[in-house]
């Protein structure tokens, strides 16, 4: 058994934290940084929650280019979470990016009237 079996891996928050390596000079970020995305793509499951919430520079696309075509090419389940349509990804990453999203995936929908959970426990 895996020590980690599946990860929930928030692309927003991790955004944020290389954003915030781009602003200063800390080796210890960068290696934390590091080490989430090899935990990314290199873990059993993955739930990979808000992708495609707003656009990324080039560099941060790599990054996230490099998880998605590791787990693809690698056959490891994955789910993603978006707001945005699976047809629409490339608006947000580049057409090579989207594609590797669309590759092994189905789209779930939920009714344009569902009403928010978020806070409700």
């Amino acid at each position: 058994m895996p020590q980690r079996p599946a990860l929930f891996f928030d692309v927003n928050e991790w955004l944020i934290e290389y954003n915030l390596i781009a602003m200063g000079n800390d080796s210890d970020e960068v290696k934390a940084f590091k080490t989430k995305m090899e935990s990314a793509a290199h873990v059993p499951f993955l739930v990979m929650d808000d992708l495609g919430v707003r656009k990324f520079s080039e560099n941060f696309r790599g990054y996230l280019h490099y998880i998605v075509n590791y787990r693809c090419a690698n056959g490891l389940p994955t789910v993603y979470t978006s707001n945005i349509p699976l047809d629409d990804l490339a608006e947000v990453f580049d057409e090579r990016l989207a594609d590797r999203v669309r590759d092994m995936c189905f789209e779930v929908t939920w009714p344009d009237d569902a009403e928010s959970k978020r806070g409700i426990r």
